[in-house]
């Protein structure tokens, strides 16, 4: 039975992943942030969401293990940045295989505080492969990078973006993910260590934060249910983005960790572009009431924006057998009934929270 550590497990696709290899019967340890709440692996410690220093198990002589439901999952807080707890970790696990999905995933936050996103991103890496450097621990690292390293636009070059394509990223974040891949990249050139890069592009579904198509869902299903204004704030409806499914995604790592060559790089995208615009027809669709679309709000403006970013997934294909499986319009539905669920669920405890304080 592989031994397998996820970093970033909480995080939108991490916890996706986190579910699928437990359903798979792996023996899953999953880093997250310390002191933070648990975002997306909550149904595995029975809804509980924040855990005080008292509640939390010892491990390592430290405070760090979050109380689980299932026993093949450990949850342990630990800061990228703190290399000597990581270390510890590594040594004691020994991995036989790891996820290193952890990151500052941001571009405006990359632009308002860069030196977070570039500690977190790429001394992070540094911070994963020096132990398994350091001790000569065999293990696969499938590290998870961006389309953001690109830069350049499939209209720029009138195709879609290609593995082979220069990376010139116009932004913190795009650099720090170049950074993180050519990091993994030299590991597996100097040290002889396994590693697969994964650049992803657009990847959505439920649980999923701050994207288009997230931002849209939310604010349209807040007004189906009465929670909220009428009135969605968007940034540029004009660009075009390339999108997978979070289900879709999940196959491509899987199709990468089991048939990936070693020191290659895999673009993980669904080689379709839909404007954003459409997306906010379609997701617009599922409600039942009128919403007043205020556009090019200041606030939703990026500072450098790609006009069209548009992922060549023919490597994938034709290596690994990878395949698109979830249209744009299925996936959105999923999304709106996801959060239709989620705010109403929400908005039960917050009335009977209300009952409560009256009586």
């Amino acid at each position: 039975m592989k031994t397998i550590l996820i970093t970033g497990s909480d995080g939108f696709l991490g916890s996706h992943l986190t579910d699928f290899l437990i359903n798979k019967g792996y023996s899953i340890f999953a880093l997250k942030r310390s002191n933070g709440i648990i975002e997306n692996l909550f149904h595995y410690t029975n809804n509980k969401r924040k855990f005080s220093k008292n509640e939390k198990l010892e491990y390592l002589l430290k405070n760090i293990e979050i109380p689980t439901t299932e026993n093949k999952l450990k949850i342990f807080e630990c800061d990228m940045n703190d290399s000597e707890l990581l270390e510890k970790i590594i040594i004691e696990i020994k991995p036989d295989l790891i996820y290193h999905f952890a990151a500052q995933p941001y571009v405006i936050q990359s632009w308002d505080n860069p030196r977070e996103t570039i500690q977190t991103n790429v001394i992070g890496t540094i911070n994963i492969f020096e132990p398994l450097k350091k001790h000569n621990i065999e293990c696969r690292v499938i590290v998870a990078c961006s389309s953001a390293e690109y830069g350049i636009t499939a209209k720029e070059i009138n195709r879609a973006l290609k593995e082979s394509d220069p990376l010139k990223a116009i932004h913190p974040y795009g650099i720090s993910k170049i950074s993180t891949e050519l990091l993994a990249k030299q590991y597996f050139l100097n040290f002889g260590i396994d590693i697969i890069n994964l650049r992803f592009f657009n990847q959505t579904g439920p649980r999923k934060l701050n994207d288009a198509c997230s931002d849209f869902i939310q604010k349209i299903v807040q007004t189906e249910l009465n929670l909220g204004e009428p009135i969605i704030e968007v940034g540029n409806l004009n660009s075009y983005r390339d999108i997978t499914s979070y289900k879709d995604s999940i196959q491509a790592i899987w199709l990468a960790t089991k048939k990936g060559k070693s020191g290659e790089t895999y673009n993980i995208c669904s080689n379709r572009k839909i404007q954003i615009r459409k997306i906010l027809e379609i997701c617009l669709s599922f409600c039942s009431k009128n919403i007043q679309i205020k556009e090019n709000t200041p606030n939703k403006l990026r500072k450098n924006d790609e006009d069209i970013i548009l992922g060549d997934n023919t490597k994938i294909k034709t290596e690994l057998g990878f395949k698109i499986t979830q249209s744009i319009e299925v996936l959105l539905k999923e999304m709106f009934d996801y959060w239709i669920e989620y705010h109403s669920k929400k908005k039960i405890i917050q009335n009977k929270r209300y009952f409560i304080n009256v009586s």
